[in-house]
């Protein structure tokens, strides 16, 4: 009971005031070695000594531990379940008691965690559901905290993308002084409830799934934004099956400093985060997104988490190894390919890692492995959502008529590297790709498909594309024909026949005059 107790303030300095992981877990070395010995050490003393925590900290510290359990998945609690720690003073309302907040209108409670409660809620004048967090009061006095809730509403406003859960407004309600953040509202479940239900997923549910969080980080990384809390948890799959991520209370800015990186919102969730950013939460970019985003992949097709441990220390100590079991070990229908996308993920050093987002969605695509629409989505929910509806219905096989010139335009699809090096695709006229082929600007190494998912080769090996190639197809002149163009050979022939021929009658000419002049 007293080494359980130690990894739970273990786990409260470092979750809670971004104590550093390495200092935490030296103390409480030091602390287990001198209760062997039959010593009595304080670990509070020890972390006001040593300067991880201030004598604050400390105190707010010891209240915490008497009535918080730690949870490794960083999941709150489930409905239903008994309020933790004393009731709220006096003149402060409850939260299961809220009916309204600002303009809207709460009807049910939709979660709750240690910072507060999530509820669905209406707005009367716009007619439509929201999400409202709300911060409960205890939490609102912690100024990192507070500025943790802020920081999430302020990430939000920057980014607006299919598969991120959408920020609609935030605030503080003038009758209860509660902060309050409005989010877009999903129906649906979490990737931890589907894992809690199935145990774990096809692979091409869990691709489909990882392929849409991925397209929203290579959103949010485009505007320096890294999300720092990627897992199952975070990750809400509506009913038409489209995923979005959610929860941008640990997002930190990569263009600019602050000083919330040496607080909470440094730290992340053991199992999915790596391990350079459990050591400094400033090092953290976008590679520690794939990285946990690699760790969520591996938990939603095996049902286990990469590198299981009872505590955060043991976890810690398997991934600065960085071994874990082959995915295909826990479910033989992994298939190799996925196997190795996943590895290359998990990758112990950042930089045996997919490098951005649009590297590793290149590559799932051409793996080829996720499904339209999730096997537990039914198709009719699908199709009523517009984006789902146009990925559904639009073909791989790029054929359009280009009306501008009155014949039919062939398109293909190009791999190349903007001027930042981060891996690129786009959809690109033939004519187009031939100009740029033979000016250059393309190199003949560039990889091009016919369809987004490949195969894609090298532009140089394909005939169509060579230089000297004809155009596919000559645009007709309006009513006039087009002249033929001679053969070079031929005209070449001509040429010598014209010359042979003139030197011929000249040859004659001399001779007659020469004739004539003996006369």
């Amino acid at each position: 009971m007293v080494h359980e107790s130690l990894e739970r303030a273990a786990e409260l300095a470092v979750s809670r005031y971004g104590a550093s992981p390495l200092r935490v877990y030296a103390l409480v070395h030091e602390v287990r070695a001198a209760l062997e010995r039959g010593e009595s050490v304080d670990l509070y003393e020890l972390f006001q000594r040593d300067q991880v925590l201030t004598l604050p900290q400390v105190n707010d510290l010891r209240f915490a531990l008497d009535r918080t359990q730690i949870d490794l998945r960083g999941d709150p609690p489930k409905n239903g379940s008994p309020p933790a720690g004393p009731a709220p003073p006096p003149g402060e309302e409850s939260l299961a008691d809220l009916r309204m907040l600002g303009d809207y209108h709460l009807l049910r409670q939709l979660g709750e965690g240690g910072m507060g409660a999530v509820f669905l809620g209406y707005h009367e004048q716009e007619n439509r559901q929201v999400a409202v967090k709300v911060l409960a009061s205890d939490s609102a006095r912690h100024q990192p905290t507070l500025d943790r809730f802020y920081r999430e509403a302020k990430s939000g406003a920057h980014l607006n993308h299919p598969n991120i859960v959408r920020n609609l407004g935030f605030g503080q309600d003038q009758a209860t002084g509660l902060h309050y953040l409005v989010l877009e509202y999903v129906d649906g479940q979490s990737a931890q409830q589907l894992l809690e239900h199935f145990g774990r997923l096809t692979v091409g549910d869990a691709v489909h799934i990882v392929l849409d969080i991925a397209r929203a980080l290579e959103h949010a990384h485009s505007r320096s934004i890294v999300h720092r809390d990627i897992k199952p948890g975070n990750i809400l799959v509506a009913k038409s099956g489209l995923a979005k991520l959610s929860d941008l209370g640990l997002a930190k800015r990569t263009d600019e400093t602050s000083h919330l990186t040496h607080t909470r919102q440094g730290f992340g969730t053991p199992y999915y985060m790596p391990f350079e950013q459990a050591m400094n939460a400033k090092r953290a970019d976008a590679r520690s997104d794939i990285y946990a985003l690699g760790a969520t992949l591996y938990h939603l097709v095996t049902g286990e988490v990469p590198f299981p441990g009872m505590n955060a220390l043991e976890i810690m100590d398997r991934k600065q190894a960085g071994d874990f079991v082959p995915a295909r070990t826990h479910n033989a229908a992994v298939p190799a390919e996925l196997d190795r996308i996943i590895h290359k993920m998990l990758a112990r050093d950042p930089q045996d890692r997919y490098q951005t987002a649009s590297e590793l969605i290149v590559d799932l695509e051409r793996a080829d492995l996720a499904a339209d629409v999730p096997s537990f989505i039914d198709p009719l929910d699908a199709y009523s959502d517009p984006l789902v509806r146009e990925r559904l219905t639009t073909p791989n096989q790029v054929t359009q008529l280009d009306l501008r010139d009155g014949v039919a335009a062939e398109y293909w699809f190009v791999l190349y590297r903007d001027r930042h090096g981060n891996l690129c695709k786009a959809k690109m006229a033939g004519t187009l790709l031939r100009r740029r082929l033979r000016s250059g600007r393309l190199a003949q190494d560039t990889k091009v498909a016919r369809t987004p998912k490949g195969p894609f080769v090298a532009a140089g090996a394909v005939a169509e594309l060579r230089d000297g190639e004809a155009e596919p197809a000559a645009k007709a002149t309006k009513g006039r024909p087009v002249k033929a163009t001679a053969d070079p050979m031929l005209r070449w022939w001509w040429m010598l026949a014209l010359t042979l021929l003139v030197s011929v009658l000249t040859l004659l000419l001399l001779i007659f005059f020469n004739f004539s002049a003996r006369q």
